[in-house]
């Protein structure tokens, strides 16, 4: 439900994500989690949340190359990387900090809406993620990637109506509206 409520915020996309992170690693009980988002043009994700052990969204993992590192392959696959043992799975690449730190799960979701990436989430615990946290958080991804998908949605439709705006005030010519239902004629001749 907090969740639920997060996402629905007419707040900016980071806020949002910044929060859904938080809340999300207080439910989870893990070490950190992440939410990166896809910048298409570029073809890297971006970190755009990050909770618990690491908090920044710059340095080294701010701007991932999509099939690069595990988050970048996760992206590139476009299906989920779960393992409830670090230490010994290839994809992880830092297993001197993954002992350090004790990390014994990773679980990584792609962000996709009808088999599109608009980004990832991942997140790393010092004990082991039972079926039932991994399929919640699965269900989370697929929230997460609306959420982000509305916002570009959101921000598209400000930027279409901004350029029609200013199309509209920059105008030499009135503009006529015909409501073909009803023959209501509108003519603004400025």
């Amino acid at each position: 439900a907090q969740l639920g409520s997060i996402l629905g915020q007419a707040a900016p996309l980071g806020a949002i994500l910044q929060d859904a992170a938080a809340a999300l690693l207080a439910h989870l009980e893990v070490a950190f989690l992440r939410i990166w988002t896809l910048d298409d043009a570029e073809g890297v994700l971006v970190l755009r949340a990050s909770a618990g052990l690491y908090i920044h969204v710059d340095g080294l993992h701010a701007r991932i190359p999509v099939g690069q590192w595990k988050i970048g392959r996760i992206a590139t696959r476009r299906a989920p990387h779960l393992t409830n043992d670090v230490l010994n799975d290839p994809e992880i690449s830092d297993v001197d900090w993954a002992r350090r730190e004790g990390m014994v799960a990773f679980a990584g979701y792609p962000l996709l809406v009808e088999e599109r990436l608009v980004g990832v989430v991942a997140t790393f615990a010092r004990h082991a993620l039972d079926a039932v946290v991994l399929q919640e958080l699965g269900a989370v991804a697929d929230g997460l990637a609306q959420c982000v998908e509305r916002k570009r949605a959101e921000a598209a439709l400000r930027a279409s109506e901004q350029r029609l705006r200013m199309m509209v005030d920059n105008a030499q010519h009135g503009l006529w509206d015909w409501e073909i239902a009803t023959g209501r004629e509108d003519l603004d001749d400025r």
